[in-house]
């Protein structure tokens, strides 16, 4: 910690990740109601590289490692700027530098994505505009060969914008998690005048993306007492799916940007995973359903890899 009372967040500066930063600060305050909590912004590479698509950003802009949404608040830490960063799960790589550690994250939010079209019948004839290239992959598994696509970049109000001054464009997909915590999921809204429809796509057949819905908490690994504060909001249910999926994704030796889906979710006793796989030359995915321990979310993610088949 900064000092024995303060704790400095450190955060993006979009709407949503100044969200998910004041959902952390109410979580510890709720906790430690003496706790002076501020917040830094800090802007990263992902924010800054809006001039090309997604999949591109780590190459053009010279960074080795895959966290261009991490990069520079995992340097703030280093530096002690500030005690803890907020991340979305999803932009965080699966293996952490040494330096780091992951103590703690929020109750999931809706991990789905949603559909946002212009019309409320559209059935996937057309343009569908996603810097993602998971949900373009699955999008054409979804709907078919037909669709056709444009790269799309921005926060999420930029993104609905976006789709209604594109008049050639008829849908986006968007997280469900990152809509609700701004407060504009609904089944029908109106952007810009235009109207537009929302529907969830169902997380068995569209798969999200690793860690989508979860908000993450890293601190440095020597920092002994802000991980005891963090490890105090941890919510172990999210935090046994987080541990599934991004298992998986390390035996993968995948990157956040790798079109590969994984959603792990809790049935009982039971932790339930399944993900979905794509590789160049190969239209269908690679995929597998598991069921384990819920005790057990790395052996269960293993086991998944293992039976991916991709030998």
């Amino acid at each position: 910690m900064t000092s024995k009372n303060t704790l400095i967040i450190g955060t993006r500066g979009s709407a949503l990740a100044l969200a998910q930063a004041d959902m952390v600060r109410a979580a510890l305050s709720a906790l430690h109601p003496g706790l002076d909590i501020r917040r830094e912004i800090i802007r990263t590479t992902g924010d800054r590289r809006t001039d090309v698509p997604l999949a591109d950003v780590a190459r053009v802009s010279g960074i080795v490692d895959k966290g261009i949404f991490i990069k520079e608040l995992e340097t703030a830490l280093l530096e002690g700027r500030i005690d803890v960063a907020v991340h979305s799960l999803k932009d965080v790589p699966s293996e952490l530098a040494p330096e780091f550690r992951l103590p703690a994250v929020l109750p999931r939010a809706a991990a789905e994505d949603v559909l946002i079209t212009k019309e409320p019948d559209w059935n996937g004839r057309g343009t569908l505009a996603t810097g993602s290239v998971r949900r373009r992959l699955m999008a054409r598994t979804y709907w078919g060969r037909q669709l056709r696509f444009e790269d799309l970049r921005g926060n999420v109000p930029t993104r609905l914008e976006k789709l209604v001054e594109h008049p050639e464009w008829d849908a986006v997909i968007l997280a469900k998690a990152g809509l609700e915590r701004l407060g504009l999921y609904a089944p029908e809204t109106v952007v810009q005048g235009r109207k537009l429809y929302m529907r969830p796509l169902p997380v068995e057949a569209f798969i999200p993306a690793v860690g989508q819905g979860i908000v993450g908490m890293e601190c440095r690994v020597s920092d002994r007492k802000t991980k005891e504060l963090l490890a105090g909001i941890n919510d172990a249910e999210t935090c046994v799916c987080g541990v599934a999926e991004r298992t998986f994704l390390v035996r993968l030796g995948a990157s956040c940007s790798t079109p590969v889906g994984v959603h792990a979710c809790l049935e009982g006793d039971a932790l339930v995973l399944r993900a979905a796989y794509y590789v160049p030359g190969r239209e269908e995915p690679f995929a597998v359903v598991v069921r384990g321990d819920r005790n057990a979310p790395e052996a269960l993610g293993i086991l998944a890899f293992e039976k991916l088949g991709l030998n």
